[in-house]
């Protein structure tokens, strides 16, 4: 892990930060991260500042080397604007406690990486989700494999009050990430 937390230099961590962008303005597009063992744990290890707050679920050693590597700091994955959920944990009932913002402070919303074993950008998985909205030529369909419905559930219910909500990445084991922006509508098929 701090070996991952050592390799991602500024250079590396730009080139995650580009694809997570990327992976939001095209919502359901399934791509490759260019650092891909740590998991959703990149997430926050790309984003954090000194002094963010971070939460690391599922791996508690994750979250001392996001902390170690970037100066954020742990904190409650209500209080935490980046959140990191290994498969450990029990992403549909964390996702409820999640920071939301408001219409007047959306940037306030906290910004989530996932763990999944699998993404499908021809949809076929354990849960197919149809994607529509801003970034989305029409619809897409995404299959997840390694959650459950009654996390995208609880995502969309998450994300009920736009501009309010989570920003979330969706973070396979073979490294792939899929973005799930506030603003995209998904509903499970």
């Amino acid at each position: 892990m701090a070996a991952i937390a050592e390799r991602l230099t500024p250079r590396a961590s730009q080139a995650v930060f580009r694809v997570l962008l990327d992976s939001l303005a095209r919502p359901g597009q399934v791509l490759a991260l260019p650092q891909p063992e740590p998991g959703p744990g990149i997430v926050p290890l790309a984003l954090a500042v000194v002094g963010s707050p971070v939460a690391v679920l599922g791996d508690p050693a994750w979250e001392r080397t996001v902390c170690r590597a970037t100066g954020a700091r742990a904190a409650a994955p209500g209080d935490a604007s980046l959140v990191a959920i290994y498969g450990a944990a029990d992403a549909a009932a964390v996702i409820p406690r999640l920071r939301r913002g408001s219409a007047l402070a959306p940037e306030d919303g906290a910004k989530a990486g996932l763990a999944c074993r699998g993404l499908s950008a021809d949809g076929s998985g354990e849960v197919t989700l149809e994607l529509s909205g801003p970034g989305v030529p029409g619809q897409a369909r995404l299959g997840v494999d390694g959650l459950g419905r009654a996390v995208f559930d609880a995502l969309r219910e998450a994300n009920a009050r736009f501009p309010a909500g989570i920003d979330v990445w969706l973070v396979d084991s073979r490294g792939q990430v899929a973005g799930l922006p506030r603003s995209a509508r998904q509903v499970v098929v």
